[in-house]
């Protein structure tokens, strides 16, 4: 490693590939939701896992951010931090969860999924979904906020442990967390979390994934383990390599058993690694083109709306005999980058502008 080569890390404050992985993560997502069950291939039915990259970029960055305000002015505050955070997930979020109700109360025709979401609206407007939703049902309208669910725990308990504890011990709580989760899970798999106590699910509803990413920003911020990162990471087609890493976890997970998630998510985390390490990375030119950052940026709401708009998209080609998961994909993905661009320009825009106003960097109080 060169001096110059941390120095430039740690003086990257935007990260520009990261978009470019959201982008990826949220189209394997909608692309899971549509065609992936008729696919030949194990890869194209691995788009659910999607949410994993999501999760190991949250936990990266968050941490990195509080790492990095905690060196330069001696502490941060949690307060401002939940702010933060409040202003930019909570608004679009229960927007979308009010037209889910408008749109189930008057539209849905199957009384059953109807009365199913109405019983779960405590735990979808709380984010506790992840403990007390079961997801397994034959269907299950607005499932995929369980992992929002499991993101804003996230949010809520981890700074305590960056506010707080000092040197290594992050990271250790981090390594130690993960290696409890994981013993948990491998204990009672095959069963489904939903059998066991709330505390169980509580303790295996803890994403593998988020937890790498802390580790990775812990890692990278240390001058020592970041020298040994560069140069496993940091190499000219570093990040190409760690794609196709991830690809081939991809292709396996369903065959490694309760470990496969591990091994999926470590990959992603080498991936991540390899984009943020330095900013020219071999997929930079891809990841950071307008139009795939652009996706990455607004990928938040995307999530949200992309089930309405397939169902939209698929509704609308049924009546003009065009029904195929192919062409839900493609219509259901550019709605909702239409829906989620307006959203980001005309609403969360606003409210990203009073989270800078209130809650910047440095902030003692609120």
């Amino acid at each position: 490693m060169t001096t110059s080569a941390y120095e430039r890390y740690r003086q990257t404050r935007f990260f520009s590939s990261l978009n470019g992985l959201r982008a990826l993560s949220i189209v394997a997502v909608i692309w899971h939701h549509n065609a992936a069950g008729g696919s030949a291939y194990a890869i194209l039915r691995e788009g659910n896992q999607g949410v994993s990259l999501f999760f190991v970029i949250s936990g990266f960055l968050i941490v990195t951010l509080l790492l990095r305000e905690k060196a330069r002015f001696g502490s941060f505050s949690l307060v401002a931090f939940w702010g933060r955070r409040s202003l930019r997930i909570l608004p679009v979020y229960y927007a979308v969860l009010g037209l889910y109700v408008v749109v189930v109360f008057f539209l849905e025709h199957d009384a059953g999924a109807r009365r199913d979401f109405f019983g779960n609206l405590p735990a979808f407007a709380t984010f506790t979904s992840n403990w007390f939703v079961h997801l397994d049902g034959p269907r299950v309208i607005f499932y995929f906020a369980w992992s929002l669910a499991a993101e804003e725990q996230f949010y809520l308990i981890w700074p305590w442990f960056e506010r707080f504890l000092r040197g290594v011990w992050p990271l250790v709580v981090a390594l130690g967390l993960l290696l409890v989760t994981q013993g948990v899970s491998l204990a009672i798999f095959p069963q489904n979390p939903f059998e066991q106590s709330l505390s169980v699910r509580m303790i295996t509803s803890v994403p593998a994934a988020i937890l790498l990413g802390v580790v990775l920003a812990h890692l990278l911020h240390a001058p020592a383990t970041f020298r040994f990162w560069e140069a496993v990471a940091g190499r000219r087609g570093s990040a190409s390599a760690a794609f196709l890493l991830t690809l081939t976890a991809l292709t396996i997970r369903s065959r490694l058993g309760p470990i496969g998630d591990l091994v999926v998510a470590l990959a992603m985390m080498l991936l991540v690694t390899a984009c943020v390490i330095r900013e020219d990375n071999d997929l930079s030119r891809l990841l950071t083109t307008r139009w795939v950052s652009w996706i990455g940026k607004i990928s938040y709401a995307m999530y949200l709306v992309h089930m309405l708009s397939v169902n939209q998209v698929r509704h609308a080609l049924a009546r003009i005999h065009l029904a195929s998961p192919f062409f839900d994909f493609i219509g259901g993905t550019l709605l909702a980058a239409g829906l989620a661009s307006l959203s980001y320009l005309f609403f969360e825009s606003r409210f990203l502008r009073l989270k800078n106003r209130l809650f910047r960097e440095g902030t003692r109080s609120a």
